[in-house]
């Protein structure tokens, strides 16, 4: 299934123009797919939110602390079979 894709300019000073050039090179791309790899990986990088890292924070702390209450694998399968 191909995407459908949108043209939009893009305006770039010439030493960045330049940069690009040669990090597309070295990945043997030409510089507008180079690009297009670019912004999609950035568009779809994973960024935790503070919230997230916080809550992440307290659930490895109760972890270290003994405070998390798990349940076995053993104890999981038994509810559900």
């Amino acid at each position: 299934m191909e995407l459908q894709k949108k043209h939009k300019g893009v305006v770039l000073n010439e030493e960045t123009l330049s940069i690009l050039e040669e990090k597309a090179k070295a990945q043997g791309r030409n510089l507008k797919n180079y690009l297009e790899f670019v912004s999609r990986e950035n568009a779809y990088a994973f960024e935790p939110s503070e919230a997230y890292k916080t809550m992440m924070d307290k659930m490895i702390d109760n972890h270290h602390t003994g405070k998390t209450n798990y349940t076995s694998w053993k104890e999981v399968k038994k509810e559900l079979f």
